[in-house]
């Protein structure tokens, strides 16, 4: 709720603008997602419901007991078997999308440098706090508080793993990026890698120990999608620096730093537990994941116009789930098919439309951006690059946290820049 009405001053403030010129169809398909999940807690006459959404009765045929000359049903109804659930996600989907707006006309007058010197900052704290707080006490939040799950793992303020993961493979890219921008503008030439290393200064020492650091920490958390969505961040960014930099030699050195980078981080990471999650990984394969899957692909072909309701999966999964109930299926294990049965074709169509909106949008800024923040916006795409590959496998982008970082960074990777802050800082 705070972060909610956090970003509701902050609209209020700023008055972003909205579906102008070369972001129209990004914004609007937006827009369009926001219908599709307040449609679902629109209420409804019960004949229309059953007509858009006959499973729906079925579940609540399953969850509620019959009361015998108990209060009349509902004359209205939600296509959402959780209405409150998705009415929360509808107002957290509001606010990622409105904190988007505000980030990128705010970064098109500037500050954006400022805004990775920030997540610097806290990529290097939290990666520490996680680090130093799940060796000393696994099951506790901050030492202190205990998870309500029972099977948690948390790492400082994340639940489990895998959120853990979600917002390092955002911020590393990032703060490379940052790094290299600011080399670029201080118009550093220098020739040889000696010559090179007198040219390092403080911040340099300090945006590679945090990007060390964030590092090891994703190598630590022994998340296996997050350290494959990392990696693919990392060759996402080696792949974008061709657009900028036009000599082999310097794009190998890219590579190089962010190898070395890499090799200082696994002195944070028990690579023997990590090298035994990654055999389990080739052995099984997506066994692990393949029963909740099937499942989750059961309840989305019941429900595939209007979903179960945004945020509604864990109750739908009260009676999808078909598999041993030691483990309940509380997400999907996958953003993409989780979408799906949350929101089916309602919202499938306007997403799809959103995410090509954005690939294409920022590709022309990223062939457009000749100034050094290039490097700021590759780390940007690069960082989702990082949690779309990761999402196949997760749903990291259900913590909030997450979402406000990968609503700055589509911000950084999408804005129109007005003015160019050419500064080293």
């Amino acid at each position: 709720m705070p972060f909610c009405l956090g970003v509701g001053l902050l609209c209020a403030i700023e008055r972003p603008s909205v579906a102008g010129g070369g972001t129209r169809l990004l914004d609007v398909s937006l827009l369009a997602c926001l219908g599709a999940v307040g449609a679902q807690i629109v209420p409804l006459p019960v004949s229309a419901r059953q007509a858009l959404s006959p499973g729906s009765f079925e579940i609540d045929r399953v969850l509620h007991f019959p009361i015998v000359n108990g209060p009349p049903v509902l004359a209205l109804q939600t296509l959402s078997i959780d209405a409150d659930s998705t009415a929360w996600a509808f107002a957290l989907a509001l606010s990622y999308i409105g904190l988007f707006w505000c980030a990128r006309q705010l970064f098109a007058r500037g500050g954006i440098r400022m805004m990775a010197r920030a997540v610097a900052w806290m990529g290097l704290a939290l990666a520490a706090v996680a680090i130093v707080q799940h060796a000393t006490a696994p099951d506790r939040l901050y030492w202190y508080w205990r998870p309500i799950s029972a099977g948690a793992t948390p790492y400082g303020p994340f639940v489990n793993r895998n959120s853990f993961a979600t917002w390092l493979v955002m911020a590393i890219p990032l703060v490379v990026g940052y790094a290299l921008t600011r080399r670029q503008s201080r118009g550093l030439q220098a020739r040889g890698f000696a010559a090179r290393l007198t040219t390092i200064d403080a911040v340099d020492l300090w945006l590679a120990a945090s990007a060390c650091l964030m590092m090891g920490g994703l190598l630590g958390s022994l998340s296996r999608a997050g350290i494959i969505g990392g990696a693919a961040g990392l060759v996402t960014f080696v792949w974008l620096s061709k657009i900028h930099v036009s000599k082999g030699h310097r794009i190998i050195g890219v590579a190089a730093a962010l190898g070395a980078m890499i090799a200082i981080a696994t002195m944070y990471a028990n690579m023997g537990a990590l090298t035994v999650r990654m055999n389990r990984a080739l052995e099984l394969g997506v066994a692990g994941r393949r029963a909740i899957w099937s499942d989750t692909w059961q309840m989305a072909g019941d429900f595939w116009l209007t979903g179960v309701g945004t945020g509604a999966y864990e109750r739908g999964m009260l009676v999808y789930q078909q598999g041993s109930r030691e483990f309940f299926y509380n997400h999907a294990h996958n953003e993409y098919l989780q979408m799906l049965a949350e929101g089916g074709a309602l919202l499938a169509v306007p997403v799809a439309v959103a995410l090509v909106a954005g690939v294409r949008l920022v590709a022309r800024r990223l062939r457009a951006d000749r100034s050094p923040l290039f490097w700021l916006r590759a780390g940007a795409a690069s960082g989702i690059i990082a949690v779309a590959v990761q999402s196949i496998w997760d749903t990291g982008l259900r913590v909030p946290a997450n979402d406000a970082l990968f609503a700055v960074m589509a911000a950084i990777a999408t804005y129109d820049a007005v003015r160019i802050d050419r500064s080293a800082t």
